[in-house]
C-alpha cells in the first residue's frame, strides 16, 4: 500500500507539472500576441484547456504567472545548455563566441515575448519589477563573463572587468538586438557575427 501511494503521489506531481507547463506555454504565446494587457486570465485558461481555478492553483495570479515565465523562457532559449558550454570554455575567444551564441539563441527564440513584456511594463506597474529583474540577470551574467575573461588573461591591456562587463551588457542587450533585427532588418546570423567581431576587437588582447 505504501508503494502504491508513493506511485500515485509521483503521478499527481507529474500531472501537476505538465499542467503548469501547458499554462505557461499558453501564456507565452498570448503575451507575445495579442499582448499582456490584451490577454485575460480566462484567455490563458482557455488556450491551455484548463479552468480558471486550476490556473490560479497552478501558477497564481497574472503577475505571478509572468514571474514563472522567466524560467520557462530561459529553458526555451537553451540557457542552461549554453551556460554549460561556456563553463567548459578554455580561451577568451571561445568563451566570447559561446556567450554571443547564447545571446543570439535567447533573443531568436524568445525575443517576441521579451519585447512584449518590456513594452507592457511601461503601462503595467506589476511588470516593471519582472523586467528589472531580467535586466539585472542579464547584467550579472555578462559581468561574470568579463570576470572569466580577466581570469584567463584574455582582456586587452587597460580594459577592466567593470568596463568589459558594461560593454558586453550594453551591446548584447535585448534592446540592441531588437534595434538591429526588427528595425534594421539584420538576420540573427549577422547579429551574432557582428557581436563576436566587435566585442573581440574591443575587449580581447
Amino acid at each position: 500500500m505504501v508503494s502504491s501511494r508513493v506511485y500515485r503521489s509521483a503521478h499527481r506531481q507529474r500531472q501537476a507539472e505538465q499542467t503548469r507547463q501547458t499554462i505557461l506555454s499558453a501564456a507565452r504565446r498570448l503575451f507575445a500576441d495579442p499582448g499582456y494587457a490584451a490577454t485575460s486570465v480566462s484567455d490563458i485558461a482557455a488556450e491551455a484547456g484548463v479552468s480558471v481555478p486550476t490556473l490560479y492553483a497552478s501558477v497564481g495570479t497574472k503577475p505571478e504567472l509572468v514571474r514563472s515565465l522567466v524560467e520557462f523562457v530561459n529553458a526555451e532559449g537553451g540557457v542552461e545548455e549554453n551556460d554549460a558550454r561556456q563553463r567548459r570554455a578554455t580561451t577568451g575567444p571561445e568563451l566570447l563566441r559561446l556567450n554571443m551564441h547564447l545571446v543570439r539563441e535567447l533573443n531568436e527564440r524568445c525575443g517576441d515575448i521579451m519585447r512584449a513584456l518590456r513594452s507592457a511594463a511601461h503601462t503595467v506597474p506589476d511588470l516593471a519589477p519582472v523586467v528589472a529583474a531580467g535586466d539585472a540577470y542579464h547584467r550579472e551574467g555578462e559581468f561574470a563573463i568579463a570576470r572569466r575573461l580577466h581570469e584567463m588573461g584574455a582582456l586587452r591591456a587597460g580594459v577592466t572587468i567593470e568596463r568589459a562587463g558594461a560593454i558586453i551588457t550594453t551591446l548584447a542587450s535585448s534592446e540592441t538586438i531588437e534595434q538591429l533585427v526588427v528595425r534594421e532588418g539584420w538576420s540573427y546570423d549577422e547579429v551574432e557575427s557582428w557581436l563576436v567581431s566587435t566585442l573581440t576587437t574591443l575587449l580581447l588582447a
